[in-house]
């Protein structure tokens, strides 16, 4: 049986074979639509009382996903490392996508909300993490869509730009706009989104230099 149990400070407990084998931040889970209280079918844990190797790469798989959610790939590179084969990963994978906790749309949405919300960062620079976590193409980019759909990349790209509007006041307008456009591009934002940022600091800049 595998149980999944509340915790203070907003972490829940997951109970594998009646111990706790790691705890994880209960919004987590929620994204992932487990619930909190509950308990997850006990698919993944079939056969691992008949192998100690596949018992053990279950509880490596799952302390690895009690430090953050992981994509498939990024998951099974991490079991490859540790030593187990490929099919001892093959199937704790299997067991733990059955259950939602390996789910790459998941993680991909978790990953650009996080993202978004610490330190705002533009569609092309949130694809191209989720491909280099071995997120697929596809789903990266439809999982972006609906993210960005929520969160306007233009109040991102602003958001982005407030500390770096207070350094450089001394630079001539054309160097510090330059900076800051190599800035937001580095960040991942388009040209577009980026002329539209730079021009409404532009003219804030300038209401408060009139007042």
């Amino acid at each position: 049986m595998t149980a999944v149990e509340e915790r203070d400070g907003g972490r829940v407990a997951v109970f594998v074979d009646g111990r706790e084998a790691f705890t994880v931040r209960a919004a987590m889970l929620e994204r992932l639509g487990i619930e909190v209280g509950g308990s997850l079918p006990d698919e993944q844990l079939a056969g691992t009382e008949r192998s100690p190797e596949l018992a053990k790469a279950r509880d490596a798989a799952l302390r690895l996903l009690g430090v953050r959610a992981r994509s498939a790939r990024e998951l099974r590179d991490r079991l490859h490392g540790k030593g187990f084969s490929d099919e001892t990963s093959e199937q704790v994978l299997a067991g733990l996508e059955r259950v939602g906790l390996v789910d790459d749309r998941a993680f991909a949405r978790l990953w650009i909300e996080e993202r978004v919300r610490l330190r705002p960062i533009g569609r092309r620079r949130a694809v191209s993490e989720l491909l280099a976590k071995g997120v697929g193409r596809r789903v990266a980019q439809a999982v972006a869509d609906e993210v960005y759909a929520e969160h306007p990349q233009a109040e991102l790209a602003a958001r982005a730009l407030e500390p770096k509007l207070r350094a450089g006041r001394a630079e001539s307008p054309k160097r510090r706009r330059r900076r800051l456009e190599a800035f937001l591009l580095r960040r991942g934002f388009s040209y577009d989104v980026i002329a539209t940022a730079l021009r409404e600091a532009e003219e804030v800049s300038g209401s408060d230099q009139d007042g």
